[in-house]
């Protein structure tokens, strides 16, 4: 019994050739680099959305603090703290994003554009309308033809709220005349 239980062993060493448990396998692979600082490189198609993605996101969330102050109709300030609570997720989400694919992009110098004190609920709105027509198009386009799954993943998890928002700010134009 021993004789087999030792024939046993020498059978499952053997048969071990995983480089992670086998020295000598180990030895000679190539040596991987540490966990977190590979990055693909993405088409320059990808970087360039996820760079106007990011200033546009960041873009509506300084917009969207004005509205909340500015705005006269409730339904103006409504809608900018749901683009400021919205933008707010979504630019989370694509930092971490371009964070994991080695893409940079600095949205600290993003201002709120400079919409007016007259007429501000009307001109605030129709901003939103363009931009949103815009980016919709623009996410439509990286869902379907861009070069990174998990970009494409994101632009297509994305467009609903876009397309929400839209909904909302035409909703809104039709009460403020």
């Amino acid at each position: 019994m021993v004789g087999s239980l030792s024939i046993i062993g020498t059978v499952r060493a053997q048969q071990d050739t995983a480089i992670g448990t086998n020295p000598h396998l180990r030895a000679k692979s190539a040596p991987t680099p540490p966990s977190g600082t590979v990055t693909v490189k993405l088409s320059q198609k990808d970087v360039n959305f996820i760079q106007k993605a990011a200033g546009g996101g960041q873009q509506e969330v300084e917009n969207g603090k004005m509205a909340e102050k500015q705005g006269k109709s409730a339904d103006v300030k409504r809608i900018g703290a749901r683009m400021v609570a919205d933008h707010t997720k979504a630019n989370k989400e694509l930092a971490e994003l371009a964070n994991r694919k080695g893409v940079k992009f600095d949205t600290r110098g993003v201002k709120a554009q400079n919409i007016g004190a007259a007429d501000f609920d009307r001109q605030y709105l129709k901003l939103l309308e363009v931009d949103h027509k815009n980016d919709i198009a623009e996410f439509q386009k990286e869902a379907k033809s861009g070069d990174d799954r998990d970009v494409k993943a994101w632009a297509a998890k994305t467009l609903p709220t876009l397309q929400e928002h839209l909904a909302m700010v035409e909703d809104a134009m039709r009460k403020v005349k």
